[in-house]
Order: C-alpha cells, then sequence, then structure tokens
C-alpha cells in the first residue's frame, strides 16, 4: 500500500506536532524500532544491566543497618552507569535522527536499516563534536555559579540561601526549552554540518518568540511518555519495594538475579520508549524553522502546476 510522504517542512500549531509524530510512528515503527533495537540496542542493553547492578548494589547499602554513609552506593557501579547511560543516549539521538534525515531524502519506504547504519556512522564524528563542547560549556558555565555560591554564602548565607530559591523557579522555567535546543542541536548540525555554536545559535534563533510554546510542548510530551514510561518500568518498582519490604524485615541475603533481570528489561524498554521524545522535538524545531524561513511554502508554491510525476514523492 502507497503511503504518502510526510513533510517535515510545515508550521505546526501545538496539537500537529504531536499528531504528526503519532502519524510518522505508526507510518515506520517497524523499521525505526528495528533500527533502534539493532543500532542502540547492545549500548541500551548495556546501560540496563550496569543500572540493574547499581540499584542492586543501593536496595544492599541503604537496607544494611550497620552501613552510616549514604554516599557508599555511588561507586564503580554508578559510574559505570552513568557512561554507559550517556552514550546509549547519544547513540539513541544518532539512530532517530539519521532515521528521519534519511526519510526525509528518500521518502517512505525507499531506504532499510543498511541506510540508516551508514548515514548514523557519517555522523558520528558531529555527534561526539556537539557532546564534547557543549558538555566542557555546561560544566564550565556550572563551576561558575558554584563559585559564585561558595563566595556568596560565606560572606552573606541567607542571601545564598535566597540565590538558590530564585535559581530552583528559574531552573523550572528555563531547564525544559534548554533541553530542546541540547536535543535537536544534534540534528541542525547533522543536517546543515555547521560548526556547533552556529547549530546551537540556530536553535535559539528559531525559538526566539516561541518560548513559552516550546515550553508547553516539552512540558507535555514528556508526562506523556514519562507516564508510559512507568507502566513499563512498574514490574521493576513492585520487586524493588518487595526487596527493600524483605530486608526490613530481617532478610540480608543478595538481592536475586530475578530482580536484576526484571531491571534489565524495564529499563531497555524504557530507553527505547525515551526515543519519542527526540521525534517531538525534531518536528517541533521543523516547524519553528518553516514560521521563520518559510522554505517549505516556497517549494508548495513552486510545485504548483507541475506535473503530479514531478512532485510524486512530496506530501504536505
Amino acid at each position: 500500500m502507497n503511503q504518502e510522504k510526510i513533510n517535515y517542512r510545515v508550521a505546526r500549531d501545538f496539537g500537529e506536532t504531536f499528531n504528526v509524530s503519532i502519524k510518522f510512528l505508526r507510518q515506520n515503527y517497524k523499521l525505526l524500532i528495528q533500527s533502534l533495537i539493532l543500532l542502540a540496542g547492545p549500548f541500551i542493553l548495556i546501560t540496563a544491566i550496569t543500572g540493574a547492578f547499581y540499584q542492586a548494589n543501593a536496595i544492599e547499602t541503604m537496607s544494611n543497618p550497620g552501613n552510616k554513609n549514604i554516599f557508599s552506593q555511588f561507586g564503580w557501579n554508578y559510574l559505570l552507569f552513568i557512561i554507559a547511560g550517556i552514550v546509549s543516549n547519544l547513540m539513541i539521538i544518532g539512530v532517530v535522527y539519521s532515521f528521519m534525515i534519511e526519510y526525509t531524502d528518500k521518502g517512505y519506504g525507499n531506504f532499510q536499516l543498511n541506510d540508516v547504519a551508514k548515514r548514523l556512522t557519517s555522523n558520528i564524528g558531529n555527534i561526539l563534536s556537539v557532546f564534547f563542547s557543549l558538555t566542557f560549556l555546561i560544566l564550565l558555565f556550572l563551576g561558575a555559579i558554584v563559585g559564585i555560591f561558595i563566595a556568596i554564602g560565606t560572606a552573606l548565607p541567607w542571601l545564598a540561601v535566597l540565590l538558590g530559591f530564585i535559581c530552583v523557579i528559574g531552573l523550572l522555567i528555563l531547564f525544559p526549552p534548554l533541553m530542546w535546543q541540547l536535543s535537536v542541536v544534534y540534528m541542525v548540525k547533522m543536517t546543515d554540518n555547521e560548526n556547533v555554536f552556529d547549530s546551537y545559535g540556530k536553535t535559539r534563533s528559531v525559538m526566539k518568540g516561541n518560548f513559552w510554546w516550546t515550553w508547553v510542548i516539552v512540558i507535555c510530551s514528556s508526562l506523556a511518555i514519562g507516564v508510559i514510561s512507568f507502566v513499563f518500568s512498574l514490574p521493576q518498582v513492585i520487586y524493588q519495594m518487595v526487596e527493600m519490604f524483605g530486608r526490613m524485615r530481617g532478610d540480608q541475603s543478595e538481592v536475586s538475579i530475578v530482580f536484576l533481570i526484571v531491571a534489565t528489561i524495564c529499563t531497555f524498554c524504557t530507553s527505547i520508549l525515551y526515543s519519542l521524545l527526540y521525534l517531538v522535538n525534531a518536528f517541533h524545531y521543523f516547524s519553528l524553522n518553516e514560521k521563520k524561513e518559510g522554505t517549505g511554502l516556497m517549494e508548495r508554491i513552486n510545485d504548483i502546476g507541475q506535473k503530479p510525476e514531478q512532485n510524486a514523492d512530496r506530501q504536505y
């Protein structure tokens, strides 16, 4: 059955952004999920396994009455979990955006897993350059903020508390759009092949005048995916509560292998599910970019009067 190609360069409102994301998923879910499992899956599995062992260690640490140091759970297991989580998240971003680029270049049904893999491989350098550049700047910024708070807290503790409260409120406002920018900058870098700072600057440029629109979309999509993810992680939560309750009653045996398996499966499934957030982020970016530049509209105007076979691969 022929399926129409979804055009990215369309200005969409709130509902349309979610609708086109769902439509894209329904149209391409087999190949997209296959790409995620086979390309990003091994890294997600490593993250899930290290996360399961970390959680098991945390349960044993927190339920040990002789352990007074709550920070002892943050050891090598935690470090490996964080590193694996970063790598798997970068792979998920790379797979989703590589898939979307292949789709817009070749159209529905005209590319396979091998094409997505080639696109992903060719963009590994772009992905890593964005990650290391922005991570360095974020750490530098956080270091400066911490230094300022320490200096103010030493001189005026009450002022440091007040500034901390203001920062929390500011974080609630600024964090969702910032996370959106830090997500779609990978897409911009992969499609435009500009330097990292120009790519990030473009995300800021298209969001100008649409800050609250972006905030609402990020919050709503995150909540929706979070609720569904909780359903997938419910077996792990229940099993973890059972383990904790048993230890409160005096059972100090090692965490069972069943818990490790359940935690691994749940973490793997929720990680795959959270890839949908990048679809919504990408479609919102293309919508904002179309509102700013109008390239998609100009293409549709230019296509008026052309023969159907000349633009049969387009859909608006």
